[in-house]
């Protein structure tokens, strides 16, 4: 992704995919969660030149959870370490790696479930 897509991403289409599947009533702590672990990806030239789609929808399996889905480029063995350690994924109760093939290419996908209740801290916490 370019600056300008990372851009446009965090400013409009994940607000629209947390108003899809929450309507009005998103819970702050899912917004700030979600732009935080997108950001951090960012902060990483090469992976993020790996990223290529992320999405926020609520987790089928759990109607208070939801489910947040990051879509790579086929990622090297190697990397996988450093990208659970740069997004805390063993904080999270239910997450996995996943290996797809998407239009013909080798994909990686992380995939974490985790309930708005379950994250620590209060408003001020979640403030930007």
């Amino acid at each position: 992704m370019t600056e300008a897509q990372i851009a446009r991403f965090l400013i409009e289409d994940l607000p629209a995919q947390l108003s899809a599947a929450y309507g009005k009533d998103v819970p702050e702590k899912v917004k700030v969660l979600f732009n935080r672990m997108m950001l951090q990806a960012f902060s990483v030239p090469s992976l993020q030149s790996y990223l290529q789609g992320a999405s926020v929808e609520k987790d089928p399996n759990n109607p208070n959870g939801v489910r947040i889905q990051l879509d790579f480029l086929k990622l090297p063995r190697e990397v996988i370490p450093d990208l659970e350690r740069l997004l805390s994924v063993d904080y999270f109760k239910n997450h996995r790696l996943v290996r797809f093939m998407k239009n013909g290419s080798a994909r990686t996908g992380l995939e974490i479930s985790v309930e708005p209740k379950d994250l620590p801290g209060d408003a001020y916490d979640y403030a930007f």
